[in-house]
């Protein structure tokens, strides 16, 4: 809960006050936008959106108990009206965040934000009161919401900043300010709206203009562009990494061991789950871990006890099948690597596949090389579904469907006892729902 006076909101927004009752003393005790969770004594701020304007539900806001809320137009509430609620927002966030003092570690990247941001918690949380980005609240609205919820017992925070336009993490950042930037790659995400991959890298690296001072950079040394940035912290498999693996084993889908070798130190690592990227992603957690002064037992604890959350490659077991849950969302980057878990699976491999959004005059191209990446990796069925995915249905083991269900109608007869099953597209697509049907199977 973050308390604030009238006087330090008037400071912040640079608005002006229409509440003659409200003295520049009087306490508020938070700021939420969203009038369903507001509690009395909250501030109350009201943000357009592309669906609906919250300055609708200002009446519901006061009737629920806020003393106060921020406004764009003319109300009869009391209220300071700003230019920007959005803007004003953030600022509020801003203010809350230079009350602390502690190490703030803000991740940006094309893929696996999440799940590094979660992987990262779960180390660190081993030996410090761990504040962290709840699900991917890491947008213009979500990262002020993240800052607003800082506690006086938090020891160190773990934000997410994600962006799919120029300039939206430098204002964000600008809230944040972190004191450890992580990276985790420069991959083709949102490309529609940055045009290149050097356009994400710059669009990801407005981050590093709003570190404090003797921030430290950790950064995917095995990213071509992530590597050039003076200074940082690399990890990867590369030797020339700071934070590197050796000695990899994957046992399937759900188990990885190997050595991490960082900054003169030497530790086995044990992993319950797997893949190239979850180990880099391993590495990029002892690295913060190491940054922060932890022990090797608290980070392997850390390591060992993660498990991916729900629609970002978590593994579900039917009676009938393995399912790779990948329906949160999906890239090329992210499929590629998808696809490469897959083809570790021990058993018949399936791959259920749709679209990927915001991929700009080239996603029917990056949708045919992730059709010719699964052909060339051998597996066994390839069903794409929607008309981008179409592009994907290559070779002999590829079949394409109009729509779900068509697709859902197919599926009894083209899954076996045993199947492997990886679904995965933008969350756009709602493959939430192919995989609800598969778990009826």
């Amino acid at each position: 809960m973050a308390d604030f006076t009238v006087r330090e909101l008037l400071e912040a927004t640079q608005g002006t006050l229409y509440a003659p009752s409200l003295s520049p003393d009087f306490v508020i005790t938070d700021a939420t936008i969203d009038t369903r969770t507001l509690t009395p004594g909250e501030l109350y701020v009201p943000i357009r959106g592309e669906v609906f304007d919250g300055h609708r539900f200002i009446p519901q806001a006061i009737e629920k108990g806020a003393p106060l809320v921020l406004s764009e137009i003319e109300t009869d509430a009391p209220h300071i009206r700003v230019q920007s609620c959005v803007l004003a927002y953030q600022n509020i966030a801003r203010m809350h965040r230079n009350r602390f003092s502690i190490p703030v570690v803000c991740i940006t990247g094309s893929v696996g934000k999440t799940t590094t941001k979660d992987m990262v918690k779960t180390v660190v949380s081993q030996r410090f009161v761990t504040h962290a980005t709840v699900g991917n609240l890491n947008n213009q609205t979500g990262l002020p919401t993240t800052v607003l919820a800082l506690k006086p017992e938090h020891e160190v925070s773990i934000m997410e900043l994600g962006t799919n336009h120029f300039g939206e993490i430098d204002r964000i950042a600008r809230v944040a300010q972190p004191t450890i930037c992580l990276f985790t790659n420069i991959g083709e995400a949102h490309i529609e709206f940055f045009g290149s991959r050097e356009g994400i890298f710059r669009g990801k690296t407005e981050m590093l203009k709003h570190a404090r001072p003797n921030a430290k950079i950790v950064v995917n040394g095995d990213d071509d562009l992530l590597c050039t940035i003076p200074g940082a912290i690399r990890y990867g498999l590369k030797e020339s990494c700071d934070v590197r693996a050796t000695e990899i084993v994957s046992d399937g889908l759900e188990h990885t061991t190997f050595t991490a070798e960082f900054f003169g130190r030497s530790m086995p690592v044990e992993l319950f789950v797997s893949g190239d990227y979850m180990v880099r992603n391993a590495l990029s957690a002892i690295a913060i871990g190491a940054l922060l002064g932890m022990t090797d037992e608290e980070i392997q604890r850390g390591l060992s006890s993660f498990h991916p959350t729900a629609g970002r490659a978590d593994i579900l077991h039917t009676e009938r099948f393995t399912i790779i849950d990948g329906t949160y969302n999906a890239n090329p980057t992210s499929m590629e690597a998808a696809l490469r878990l897959l083809a570790d699976a021990k058993t018949r491999r399936v791959c259920i596949f749709s679209d990927m959004l915001e991929l700009g005059p080239n996603a029917a191209a990056y949708h045919q090389r992730i059709g010719v990446l699964a052909e060339s990796l051998g597996i066994e069925r390839m069903l794409c579904v929607g008309q981008l995915a179409k592009n994907a249905a290559i070779g002999q083991n590829a079949l394409w469907f109009p729509d779900k269900a068509t697709l859902h109608e197919a599926l009894p007869d083209l899954l076996k006892d045993g199947d492997t099953i990886l679904v995965k597209a933008s969350q756009g697509m709602k493959l939430k729902e192919t995989l609800a049907f598969l778990l009826t199977l």
